[in-house]
């Protein structure tokens, strides 16, 4: 069983129209909301969608995912919910994780100013990084993913924040596991964007080196 992740904070623009499409393209799989306690229409949105509400702590996006896969225990596919990532890609997310333990949806071409020229820099310079770092060419930052649960077992995920793709992709490659790498186009977001880069951009850079040398058990 794969369980559909839709991390979520104030998408009452996107949330309903995303749940559609997923049940659509999915056959009406399982999804779960993860909320950081919106203040708009989020959850009453997804309530009437008929798909589970449950609350992260507060921490930021890597909690609430840890927080999801704690509750669901399932092969999971999480994505942003702010119209960003292409819900087509989701079936074949679905087909690779039969076989691969990690699925990446690799943002290989960014559809008009879906990225200001600074972000696409700065992007491109942590793909790099990390290919340094790790020896392997990977979208460190997509935010479309599938992951089996063997797969989140071993990698003992810690990060509170977004830092917790990086770690996925970096506790991957460390541990060996099978990655598939999906091409796909980054679109324009709906609303405003929750990425600080100047933050948010050091907690990736030290999420890179942190677990490039940090013992894995």
């Amino acid at each position: 069983m794969v369980t559909i992740i839709l991390p979520t904070k104030n998408e009452e623009s996107c949330i309903g129209v995303t749940i559609e499409r997923i049940q659509e393209l999915c056959g009406h799989p399982r999804i779960i909301v993860v909320d950081g306690h919106s203040t708009d229409r989020t959850v009453e949105i997804a309530d009437q969608h008929g798909v589970e509400v449950i609350y992260d702590g507060g921490r930021g996006k890597g909690e609430a995912l840890r927080c999801a896969f704690d509750h669901v225990k399932d092969d999971v596919v999480f994505l942003d919910v702010d119209g960003t990532y292409p819900l087509g890609a989701i079936p074949l997310i679905l087909d690779a994780l039969v076989e691969y333990d990690l699925v990446i949806g690799e943002r290989m071409t960014f559809d008009g100013d879906s990225l200001p020229r600074i972000f696409l820099v700065g992007d491109a310079l942590s793909r790099g990084l990390f290919q340094l770092l790790y020896s392997s060419r990977l979208d460190n930052l997509s935010g479309l993913r599938g992951l089996k649960w063997q797969a989140i077992e071993k990698m003992e995920l810690e990060s509170d924040d977004f830092g917790i793709e990086t770690e996925i992709t970096a506790k991957a490659v460390r541990l060996g596991l099978k990655v598939k790498k999906i091409p796909i186009t980054y679109m324009s977001r709906t609303g405003s964007s929750k990425f600080r880069p100047v933050r948010d951009g050091i907690i990736v850079l030290r999420a890179m080196f942190r677990y490039r040398f940090k013992f894995l058990s």
